[in-house]
């Protein structure tokens, strides 16, 4: 395998990884420690796509291109696990994952600016990412809420201007919205 398909093959193993997710559903809510480790994976893969594809030099793909799509694909994988499973109450987490999609979509549509789309998908995005570690922490499962922590404390000190990169994209994109 060529070291220059690495990136994409990385960025679209989050689809997978989101596939993987949904197949946990059956297992119920015993399983979310495996879907947790499983979304860890997965925000590995997204730490490392990107980096790896600057040292190679490489011109983006149609996958890289997506990147975001793969990675919001993945937390809507696990927001759907969270919902089915009852850990997030069915009503209102349906209803939620329904309207922010809705939004998504016509922001996605509607913006010409695809920094507008992102910034409000991801402020809808917040509670999925950030809510499989609290619920697993509430159920008594500390050790990957913990291990949650870790890595993003881990990833803060291996990429901070990523980091930084990805607030400025957050924060240009919501500035674009009180432009109208």
């Amino acid at each position: 395998m060529k070291r220059t398909r690495i990136p994409d093959l990385l960025t679209a193993s989050r689809g997978f990884v989101g596939l993987a997710i949904l197949a946990m559903i059956p297992a119920g809510a015993d399983a979310l420690p495996s879907v947790l480790w499983l979304l860890l994976l997965g925000w590995t893969t997204d730490l490392l796509d990107g980096r790896l594809a600057r040292r190679f030099d490489l011109l983006p793909s149609w996958i890289g291109e997506h990147e975001f799509e793969f990675d919001m694909s993945m937390v809507f994988c696990s927001a759907v696990y969270l919902v089915a499973t009852g850990l997030v109450p069915r009503g209102p987490g349906t209803v939620y994952l329904v309207l922010a999609c809705l939004l998504a979509l016509l922001s996605y549509s509607r913006a010409g600016h695809f920094l507008k789309f992102k910034a409000l998908t991801m402020a809808l995005a917040v509670p999925w990412v950030f809510g499989p570690f609290v619920l697993a922490y509430i159920r008594g499962e500390q050790t990957v809420a913990y291990m949650g922590l870790l890595w993003i404390a881990l990833g803060l000190l291996f990429d901070w201007r990523r980091f930084t990169g990805v607030v400025e994209d957050f924060l240009d994109g919501a500035r674009s919205f009180l432009r109208r």
